[in-house]
């Protein structure tokens, strides 16, 4: 859909997002058009069903933490063998260097080991490196993206337009508006793990309490109850 601005009798001209196949003439689509009011309104809307409390929060981010907890946990063998491994290397590394210094092995014996330790102390940084920033990474990630799920709604009204464009693009994959004017968001990750469902809200209703039922994510190895919409 595209953004159209037709003027009535009198000349005065409304915003519409009209079927851009429409508006050039390609295709023969009957899709009413959608005022902008009511596509403000509807996305405005969707914030409101992925708000979260500070209460919420806080409940939120402590199974957050326990999830990420209990993830370390049983990885925490692997990692200690890995450890272990790396500091194997490296006393084997230093055993071959007295050894050369002592003439018990030539040159070439000893930058042959040296090769193969350093390969190996290379792969196990890397795999250290890598499950590090995998557990601190997406622990902060999954923390970042549930404070600002906080009053989304009311930062959503309160902000510009490019703040709007912005948090459109941060929090969703996109926001469909069908042709009965119900709008379904489509959350971008971190959020989807949090709340995954899609919510239809109607722009038409006074409450869409009606509308959006409880959903249930998973986070990890953590099943999460979110709450029943009240707004």
């Amino acid at each position: 859909m595209q953004l159209d601005y037709p003027a009535n009798k009198q000349g005065v001209r409304y915003g519409y997002y009209v079927c851009s196949g429409r508006a050039s003439k390609r295709k023969s689509c009957t899709r009413r058009a959608v005022p902008i009011g009511v596509a403000e309104q509807l996305v405005a809307d969707c914030y409101q069903d992925i708000a979260i409390t500070e209460a919420e929060y806080t409940a939120l981010a402590a199974q957050v933490q326990a999830a990420f907890d209990e993830r370390l946990a049983s990885r925490s063998q692997e990692l200690a063998e890995l450890t272990e491994n790396r500091q194997r290397l490296q006393n084997e590394s230093d055993k071959l260097l007295a050894a050369h210094f002592a003439d018990a092995i030539d040159l070439d014996t000893l930058k042959r080991h040296q090769d193969r330790i350093r390969t190996g102390l290379a792969d196990i940084d890397r795999l250290l490196a890598s499950e590090h920033d995998h557990h601190t990474g997406a622990r902060k990630q999954f923390s970042t993206a549930l404070g600002l799920l906080v009053d989304c709604a009311t930062l959503y009204a309160r902000t510009n337009d490019q703040g709007k464009r912005l948090a459109n693009q941060a929090f969703t994959n996109g926001i469909e508006i069908s042709e009965d004017e119900r709008a379904t968001i489509r959350l971008a990750e971190p959020f989807a793990a949090l709340t995954p469902e899609p919510t239809s809200t109607d722009v038409r209703s006074s409450s869409t309490s009606s509308i959006v039922e409880p959903r249930r994510f998973e986070l990890l190895t953590s099943c999460l109850q979110s709450r029943r919409s009240t707004n």
